[in-house]
């Protein structure tokens, strides 16, 4: 324990740790803010601008109709589609004072009545176009199911659960962040090989392995600790702003599964903090080889940037699951869902604690073998 609480004031009071934890607090603030003024009025904007564009195209298709009734009177078919335009013009016009009003709820419903015509009027089954409007029919019926707070939008809302464990699932799985949280938890090891430190720790009996282990678990407690401790202000803060709204909240993934908020949530922290784990055991291994702060970082920062740069190449993605840096971040898992295989979180978390533990085990060999030859 007092090893422990030694490591963890060196962590805290180091001046480059200090940098990165404030930097973790603004970024994770900063996007918060820019989430609840500049994207809310941008949604709020464009939900307009797409119902006065629906509402224009379908102003000219009834009008279009209309010139073909009169031109063919006894064509049944052609009556058939004007009376089902002239209903969708009337649900848009209807969407258009509820978007003035903000009456998301009463949006929804005539969205939902929209959906519900529309895929009554599809014959092929199997359509892309089919399978759409059923996963959004199931979800409006999901989001009445927990009495959410409906948005003009799928995934969106005001109630607090929901938006901080979505912003959670996002931002947790960014490339950004995780070149910060590297410069944060990966040289711990090399940056005391530097300082030649490392040769006084057998007056603290860091003979015993489980030395290293506190050396890698003081910067990855510190990390995950203070990034639960800002999301959860930053639910706080919400709920207090809007409401704080339920766990239970569905959030629809691209593959079109269903999953209540809370379950999105506990995957993130999950794979986060696994994620942490990884990061700082590969930072160790590098450490004891290359004994360079800035090799260490550097050698990190250029695998997980060159692999989300080969990530945009079609051709490299049957591959990305072969590595364990696709599985960083559960909305990397979400994003990539089609060609991972089943029950990909629970892949991505063994697979990045077997590579932990090969780090850690051959980290550990090669810290008792310089320890020997320093002492």
């Amino acid at each position: 324990m007092k090893f422990f609480c030694f490591e963890f004031k060196r962590f805290i009071n180091n001046p480059k740790n200090k940098i990165c934890l404030v930097l973790l607090l603004l970024l994770f603030i900063g996007l918060f803010i820019l989430n609840q003024t500049t994207f809310q009025k941008g949604f709020s904007a464009l939900s307009i601008e797409t119902n006065q564009l629906n509402l224009q195209q379908s102003n000219q298709s009834v009008d279009n109709l209309k010139k073909a009734v009169e031109l063919n009177p006894n064509d049944n078919q052609l009556i058939q589609e004007l009376e089902r335009a002239q209903e969708e013009q009337k649900i848009f016009l209807e969407q258009s004072e509820t978007l003035k009003n903000e009456d998301y709820a009463a949006f929804t419903n005539l969205q939902y009545q929209l959906d519900s015509s529309r895929l009554e009027q599809i014959s092929e089954k199997d359509s892309e176009e089919y399978k759409k409007l059923k996963i959004n029919l199931k979800y409006y019926e999901s989001v009445k199911g927990v009495a959410g707070s409906p948005s003009p939008y799928i995934n969106s809302t005001d109630e607090s659960a929901f938006t901080i464990g979505s912003s959670m699932m996002a931002w947790l799985s960014s490339t950004v962040i995780f070149v910060l949280l590297t410069v944060l938890v990966s040289d711990s090891i090399s940056a005391e090989i530097e300082s030649s430190q490392i040769r006084f720790y057998h007056l603290m009996g860091a003979k015993n392995p489980k030395n290293l282990l506190l050396k890698l678990c003081v910067p990855i407690v510190v990390t995950f600790s203070l990034t639960i401790m800002i999301f959860f202000c930053l639910y706080i803060i919400k709920g207090m702003m809007n409401s704080f709204g339920t766990l239970e909240y569905p959030y629809l993934t691209i593959d079109g599964d269903i999953l209540p908020i809370w379950k999105v949530t506990l995957y993130t922290i999950v794979l986060y903090l696994v994620s942490l784990l990884f990061i700082a055991s590969l930072g160790q291994f590098l450490g004891l080889v290359f004994k360079k702060s800035l090799v260490v970082i550097g050698l990190i920062v250029v695998c997980l940037t060159s692999f989300m740069t080969l990530s945009q190449e079609e051709w490299f993605r049957p591959f990305k699951k072969f590595f364990p840096f696709e599985y960083l971040g559960y909305g990397q898992v979400v994003n990539d869902k089609q060609i991972l295989p089943q029950h990909a979180v629970l892949i991505g978390v063994c697979y990045l604690l077997i590579f932990s533990f090969l780090f850690i085990v051959i980290s550990n060999h090669l810290y008792k073998n310089y320890y020997y030859r320093k002492g």
